[in-house]
């Protein structure tokens, strides 16, 4: 299967709702694409993009809305003081601070709150890092902080941690060590990393082959809205499952509770 990328918090496109679990069981076959990126650059050929809309997403919440505050010019230097003063030292009220194009202050709020053990605000950091837009590119820093997130139990962190070893971003390839990020967040309910995780259980990469499993996670990642490819992979995979694993693969997803 080749790579798709895209995530963090996926938005279901429209015509591409998550299907019921009575549905699930009755689907017929088509071609899938692969595994998604899940945070930082750009992927093999030809790359499914679902990170554009993502990437459209990001740059909408970025934007200040109608009812925002206004953005603030750098130069204001007496109403940046005191927006900066009193902003939550969490992951939201670093990214108030960034929709009014305040980065800096922004990471340092990030910074100050991962201090204080906020995972989200961690995983901030390091996407900022990764993405190079709003600070200097450095796969060192991004993924130091990204590491550091997903140990506080970040799902985010963790599924961009397994693109960066699935793709080898930073780090060295490494197959094993994708498959576990990717399901370590798939536990946590990151819907991406539930349909990258299913991608490595159907063809066996970095895990062994498991096709139950992988059917699991392909539910779970459409239930949870990720969009389009994980109902593409049920209906390629339903096919070649005998009655027995999709009622497995079905029950399992029912079951299912994040950690």
């Amino acid at each position: 299967m080749t790579k798709q990328f895209g995530s963090k918090e996926a938005t279901t496109a429209a015509g591409n709702a998550p299907l019921s679990m009575q549905a699930l069981a009755l689907l017929g076959a088509v071609a899938v694409g692969g595994l998604v990126w899940i945070g930082i650059a750009d992927a093999k050929s030809p790359p499914i993009d679902a990170a554009a809309g993502e990437a459209e997403a990001l740059e909408a919440a970025s934007e200040p809305e109608a009812s925002a505050p206004r953005p603030l010019a750098q130069g204001d230097d007496e109403a940046i003081a005191r927006v900066v003063r009193e902003a939550e030292r969490t992951e939201d009220g670093g990214q108030e601070l960034y929709k009014r194009g305040l980065y800096p202050e922004a990471l340092m709020i990030w910074e100050e709150a991962a201090e204080a053990g906020d995972a989200g605000a961690a995983y901030k950091i390091g996407a900022a890092y990764m993405d190079g837009q709003s600070v200097s590119h450095s796969f060192d820093e991004g993924l130091k902080w990204l590491r550091r997130s997903a140990e506080m139990g970040d799902g985010r962190a963790m599924g961009d941690l397994g693109s960066a070893y699935d793709w080898g971003f930073g780090v060295t390839q490494d197959r094993a060590e994708a498959a576990k990020w990717f399901e370590q967040g798939a536990l946590r309910g990151h819907a991406a990393s539930q349909y990258n995780v299913g991608v490595l259980y159907e063809e066996g990469e970095g895990v062994e082959k498991d096709v139950t499993k992988a059917y699991m996670y392909y539910i779970l990642a459409n239930e949870n809205g990720f969009p389009k490819y994980p109902a593409e992979a049920i209906e390629a995979l339903t096919p070649k499952l005998t009655n027995d694993q999709i009622k497995k693969g079905v029950d399992a997803a029912r079951a299912f509770e994040p950690i």
